[in-house]
């Protein structure tokens, strides 16, 4: 425990990212925030790791200011550019509505040219 004030954020920042293939289990990326995630930003990030075609069967788990991706292989290709992209997209659906999230999480249709 920190004798420094922990505070929550909407928009935490990576300060860190490890990625390690575990010998037993699978491989498990820690990511390091600058502040503790606020609840929205957490359910918002399992959201759309759980839709990501990329990310599929990801598991994330936050503790404090440590973020835990579950089931990344380091060897399976750049999978750390992924995880950026989910990170900062959760950061910036923190702030909007839940109808604007839940509307952002469902892909656009296909225009039709007439």
């Amino acid at each position: 425990m920190s004798a420094y004030p922990q505070f929550r954020a909407a928009t935490p920042r990576v300060t860190r990212m490890e990625m390690a293939d575990l010998y037993v289990g699978d491989g498990t990326t820690v990511v390091q925030l600058d502040a503790v995630p606020c609840e929205t930003w957490t359910q918002t990030l399992r959201m759309l790791v759980s839709q990501s075609a990329t990310l599929s069967g990801v598991e994330v788990e936050v503790e404090g200011a440590w973020v835990q991706f579950i089931g990344i292989r380091k060897s399976a290709g750049p999978g750390a550019s992924d995880l950026l992209d989910v990170i900062a997209a959760a950061g910036e659906l923190a702030y909007t509505t839940s109808m604007t999230r839940s509307a952002a999480s469902v892909p656009a249709p296909a225009l039709s040219a007439q």
